[in-house]
């Protein structure tokens, strides 16, 4: 009987360790949540939220320049700067100028909140299967991504997490921590993977900065991310330098960007004057902005009433320029350093400064990381930084968290153009960035214009979404790509060669 009885609980335990085995093996693994933290402009802001009079605020964008060249005397002053015979004059331009932006409803309070009833309409906790009417037919930047995102995994995996943009990206962070809990409590899972995207990846930064401790996410991805700054916002340095060459080497790379956009319209409508008028009026506004007085009425009459509290752009100023941008913008009383604004940038400028120790914290406590970085059109014509090489926004050295880049049009040469992270076309050298084997080029891909259903798209989607692990040699291996890959017009990906 005994006998008998120990082979019946061999018999049983055995089946239980069979059977378990198999639930193991045959059970549906679990899909890492996303969630999609977008840059400027992904939710549309707007006041009296949640009424009967809700209005979106207009930022600038073909409307917006409507409505400035009917302002009156702008269309005069704007028809004078076309012209090498007739003088601009300064104080009807920038007292037209100051009179529009006066009392704009864009602009944050003097501590850097949103101003009485304002705020987006689109903060959804749950996934993007309850809300496809945000990604089903989205054509271009974050919105196609959110679409690819949701094919390559679901929509019920992928969650959008929308945010007033104006605001400080590290009190964004703070809400995204509350977001990324949320999440993991409705998915009932350990871990999401964040991406995000332009000032979402300073977003995620700031995230890093406050919960790295936290260990619950598996991958970041940094999609042309804001986390170094943005040259053109060295203006607040008053580093400003207007060269008609570089303006015209600048229309000619934009006139292609955001397609289906009022920015193209814009720039081909400028583009439309002709090279001779274009490089007129540039010659016009240089002179313009050789005057000291003319720069300081223009940013404490127009910049300090339309953005002077916009905390997300002070925090754009790259971290070597911050200082001077203080010194300079306090000086003229369009920083105030006993408010909100000055409080939260100084903040931010820590974090940007920790940047390198801790996204490196982050890797070495398990979780994958990948940083994409675009490149190939020259600067913004506006400060001495213009022969940079971006991606029609972000300067390629930022976004790639310290890549060495050769000037716009130039190739790197000497050491700097020798080793295994050198580009074949000899721009870009990646052994100075804070991740050089996490860290991926792709040339004449504009600024988030990532299109849907292409190889640029999907190649995103994999890093966030696919199995591989995020290194040059992972990657190279499992999606055939290397380090440096160019885009063609239909964002066909291309693999550039070492020479």
């Amino acid at each position: 009987m005994k006998k008998t009885l120990t082979k019946v609980l061999c018999f049983v335990l055995t089946f239980i360790m069979v059977f378990s085995s198999a639930s193991i093996a045959f059970a549906k693994e679990k899909v890492t949540p996303i969630i999609l933290v977008h840059g400027v402009g992904g939710s549309p802001v707007f006041e009296n939220v949640g009424t009967k009079d809700e209005t979106e605020i207009k930022n600038l964008g073909i409307g917006e320049v409507t409505g400035l060249l009917t302002q009156k005397g702008l269309l005069g002053e704007a028809m004078r700067l076309l012209s090498s015979e007739v003088e601009l004059d300064e104080d009807e331009f920038l007292g037209a100028l100051g009179s529009y932006f006066k009392d704009n409803k864009f602009n944050l309070d003097k501590n850097g909140n949103p101003q009485q009833g304002q705020g987006i309409n689109n903060y959804w906790t749950d996934s993007l299967a309850h809300h496809k009417d945000y990604w089903q037919n989205a054509e271009n930047s974050e919105f196609a991504l959110a679409r690819q995102l949701c094919k390559t995994v679901g929509a019920k995996n992928v969650y959008a997490f929308n945010y007033d943009w104006r605001c400080d990206v590290c009190e964004t962070a703070k809400k995204l921590r509350k977001f990324v809990i949320n999440v993991k409590k409705k998915k009932k899972v350990k871990k999401v993977t964040l991406v995000g995207c332009s000032l979402g990846g300073a977003v995620l930064s700031a995230y890093i900065d406050s919960y790295k401790a936290k260990k619950d996410v598996k991958r970041f991805i940094f999609v042309n991310p804001a986390i170094g700054g943005v040259d053109v916002a060295r203006a607040y340095a008053l580093d400003l330098k207007i060269d008609k060459k570089q303006v015209l080497k600048y229309l000619n790379g934009m006139q292609n960007a955001n397609p289906g956009t009022s920015q193209v319209t814009i720039f081909k409508a400028v583009k439309a004057l002709g090279d001779k008028r274009v490089a007129i009026a540039a010659d016009n506004l240089a002179q313009f902005a050789k005057s000291k007085k003319n720069v300081q009425r223009l940013f404490t009459e127009v910049i300090k009433p339309w953005l002077g509290n916009i905390v997300a752009l002070w925090e754009c100023i790259p971290y070597n320029s911050f200082n001077k941008a203080v010194k300079e913008m306090s000086a003229i009383g369009v920083l105030d350093k006993s408010s909100g604004v000055y409080k939260k940038i100084t903040h931010y400028h820590g974090v940007q400064g920790r940047f390198r120790k801790n996204i490196k914290a982050v890797k070495k406590n398990g979780a994958e990381v990948a940083i994409i970085a675009n490149y190939g059109e020259p600067g913004i014509p506006v400060t001495s930084k213009a022969n940079n090489h971006i991606d029609g926004l972000i300067d390629t050295k930022y976004a790639s968290g310290g890549a060495t880049v050769a000037a716009f049009g130039k190739k790197l040469k000497g050491k700097k153009a020798k080793g295994k992270y050198v580009s074949g076309d000899k721009i870009i050298n990646a052994k100075t960035c804070v991740l050089p084997e996490n860290t991926w080029f792709i040339k004449n891909l504009q600024h988030m214009q990532f299109r849907s259903d292409t190889q640029a798209t999907k190649f995103i989607a994999k890093l966030a979404c696919g199995k591989s692990k995020l290194n040059l040699k992972a990657v190279k291996k499992n999606y055939k790509r290397t380090q440096f890959i160019k885009a063609d017009a239909d964002q066909n990906l291309k693999n550039i060669k070492k020479k």
